[in-house]
């Protein structure tokens, strides 16, 4: 059977066949590759060109606008990564370019080998290179493309769009020009030679790029909660139809309230209480998932080695990954794909924003702490036991007062309260202290809050059909929640963010005005024990019916 052209590969990817995609890259890799080393003569920052290079080609295909030249816009793209990274990072080089990508441009000082480049391998190699290096560039490319993968003379033709005869004129020229050079080196034939040091360079087979399109991306605007978000936009891209707001409430998330005396920016991290919300969840969803952290105390430890394996793997069921660690221990990202054997990965994230929608990350396991994989379906629980299972936790969530060490439930509202009201937490000389109680407060709980209370509402309204004696008590419960916004929203308006005015922000170092916070605060709090009272009424209906 023979093998798919260019033109009917790049129609595939089109299509949504990452896996073609695959073929290309396996198709051109040594050519880009063997492109980029001869531009930045080093092989580590040669192969994040050429990582790039399929990115950025993956990430522009539409602009390709004959599949059939895949080749020779691939060829154009990587000189363009090459020319950027050269403008970065050797600027003379790029300057004396005068920004083009025209090998005749590239002239190299002669290199002529010292007596002491004799004998052991590692010397032989580095005068192979350098006397490689030395070609004029519209030698030293096609001839190190040739050697580096293995190319035939038609593929180096092909991807540099000059005539075979040409192609191999050049590569057999450049042999000639190295033999005066490498023959005091070596007793076998120089192109061996050459062909054994490249062969040490060679790219791994598992070089090519997997990356998953259309994932949703993360946004503030859409959701405060970063695990529900990112799950959403993972459920979202499988093509499962369940909203934010829904997630919001079999987590928990919608119910949850944590206060730190120490004023933690983190009081509103849902993961807070471990795992749980993650078994609900997927319970909810009906998928079976696996928890992974780098530490021992929840889940399984892996190293990295591990945690890239499953990543890769869950990739190529199409399967993107929930990361933990973006900008914290317990703040979600989406990872949606994977480039260089999973050194590099691809993702959507809520703190940080790329032109493509995906933000790029090497040594990502120094920041990874856990990994929530979705694997295979299995039956979900029926509507009325989804609801039961939502109301027990969150009447546990409201009535249980500590968590890990931060305050919860009903009795964070107290505590959230009094630190407000508590004058030697808001020195009025100290305005960096001051921002800080202005970021955990206003920016990170108060905001959280709202959104919480707000999917609180939506979600049992949504599921208050389940049960027909418990549905009066579940929209008490939903109106309740409501009204909290309400008071919540008035409290928003007045606080000052940690990124409003100086003058805004010296606000809270008047005793009265966070008088006036605190309690809209406490008054919040009632109607949360209201909105709970009618969810202990809605339970004891589904319990007694």
């Amino acid at each position: 059977m023979s093998q798919p052209d260019d033109r009917e590969l790049v129609d595939l990817v089109r299509n949504g066949d990452t896996r073609a995609y695959c073929e290309l890259v396996a198709r051109y890799q040594g050519h880009v590759y063997g492109l980029a080393f001869t531009l930045v003569k080093n092989w580590v920052e040669a192969q994040d060109i050429a990582q790039e290079t399929f990115i950025r080609a993956y990430m522009n295909l539409d602009q390709l606008r004959d599949p059939a030249k895949f080749a020779a816009w691939l060829r154009r793209v990587a000189f363009s990564v090459a020319m950027n990274w050269l403008k970065a990072f050797r600027p003379r080089l790029f300057e004396q370019l005068n920004g083009r990508a025209n090998l005749d441009y590239l002239d190299i000082a002669d290199f002529q080998p010292g007596p002491s480049e004799v004998v052991e391998r590692r010397e032989l190699a580095h005068a192979v290179m350098r006397a490689v290096e030395s070609l004029p560039p519209k030698y030293r490319i096609p001839l190190t493309m040739f050697h580096l993968d293995g190319l035939s003379y038609k593929k180096v033709a092909d991807f540099l769009d000059i005539p075979i005869g040409t192609a191999k004129s050049l590569i057999n020229r450049a042999r000639h020009k190295l033999k005066p050079y490498l023959t005091p080196f070596v007793s076998e034939e120089v192109s061996l030679a050459i062909g054994e040091v490249f062969n040490e360079h060679k790219l791994s087979s598992e070089f090519a790029y997997k990356v998953l399109e259309s994932i949703s991306e993360l946004r503030w605007e859409n959701g405060e909660c970063t695990f529900c978000g990112s799950v959403f936009a993972c459920m979202d891209f499988i093509g499962e139809g369940v909203t934010y707001d829904y997630l919001m409430g079999v987590s928990g998330s919608a119910f949850k309230l944590f206060w730190h005396p120490d004023w933690r920016a983190n009081s509103h991290d849902l993961l807070i209480l471990g795992e749980e919300p993650i078994r609900r969840t997927f319970m909810a969803l009906g998928y079976n998932y696996r928890f992974v952290q780098r530490t021992s105390d929840i889940g399984t430890f892996h190293t990295e080695n591990a945690c890239r394996e499953q990543i890769i793997n869950s990739i190529h069921l199409n399967r993107p990954v929930v990361a933990l660690g973006d900008a914290g221990p317990l703040m979600c990202s989406v990872i949606a794909g994977y480039g260089n054997n999973g050194d590099v990965l691809f993702s959507q994230s809520y703190f940080h924003d790329d032109a493509n929608g995906y933000c790029r990350k090497s040594n990502w396991y120094s920041t990874c702490h856990g990994l929530i994989l979705i694997q295979n379906q299995k039956p979900r629980p029926s509507k009325i036991d989804m609801l039961r299972a939502s109301l027990e936790y969150a009447v546990q969530l409201a009535l249980t007062q500590e968590r890990q060490g931060y305050v919860s439930g009903l009795a964070a509202y107290d505590t959230w309260s009094n630190s407000l009201k508590c004058d030697e937490a808001f020195p009025g000389g100290d305005l960096d202290i001051v921002t800080s109680r202005c970021h955990v407060s206003n920016s990170c709980v108060l905001p959280g809050l709202v959104d919480a209370r707000k999917a609180a509402a939506a979600f049992l309204e949504t599921m208050a059909s389940a049960h027909k004696l418990a549905r009066f008590h579940i929209l008490q419960a939903a109106k309740a929640y409501q009204e909290e916004v309400s008071i919540l929203n008035t409290a928003t308006d007045i606080a000052p963010l940690c990124t409003h005015p100086t003058e805004r922000r010296a606000q809270m170092t008047d005793p009265v005005f966070r008088d006036t916070l605190a309690n809209l605060i406490l008054e919040a709090r009632k109607k949360d024990k209201e909105a709970v009272g009618h969810l202990e009424d809605a339970l004891q209906a589904i319990i007694e019916h």
